[in-house]
C-alpha cells in the first residue's frame, strides 16, 4: 500500500477527499441564462481530468446548466473551451461567492 498506508485507512482518505472537493464548492451560482441565483449545486467527478480539483453543475429553474469548475488555469480553461464547443451552451465567470457574474 505504500504512501496511502501513511494517509489513514481507505475510510479515512475518502472522508479527507470529499472534505476537499467540499471546500471547492460555491456558495451560489448565477445562471448564465437569466441571471438568478442557483443553489443546488452538485459535484462533477474529475477522475481522470488532469488539472481539474472539482467541477460543479446547478440547473436553473428556467432550465438553464450553469458550470463551475476549479483548478489548474489551463485546465478550467480547457474545460470551459470543451464546454463552448456546444453552441446551445452559454458560459459565464464568476467568483467562489457568486459574485463578479459574466457572460462570455
Amino acid at each position: 500500500m505504500g504512501q496511502a498506508k501513511n494517509r489513514g485507512s481507505l475510510a479515512d482518505r475518502i472522508a479527507q477527499a470529499q472534505a476537499k472537493i467540499e471546500a471547492t464548492r460555491p456558495e451560489k451560482l448565477v445562471c448564465n441564462g437569466c441571471g438568478a441565483d442557483v443553489t443546488t449545486i452538485n459535484p462533477v467527478s474529475t477522475r481522470g481530468l488532469r488539472g481539474l480539483d472539482a467541477i460543479w453543475v446547478g440547473q436553473c429553474e428556467c432550465g438553464q446548466t450553469t458550470f463551475a469548475a476549479s483548478g489548474e488555469p489551463n485546465a478550467v480553461d480547457a474545460f470551459f473551451f470543451a464546454l463552448s464547443e456546444n453552441t446551445e451552451l452559454t458560459l459565464g465567470r464568476q467568483e467562489k461567492d457568486g459574485g463578479g457574474h459574466e457572460t462570455v
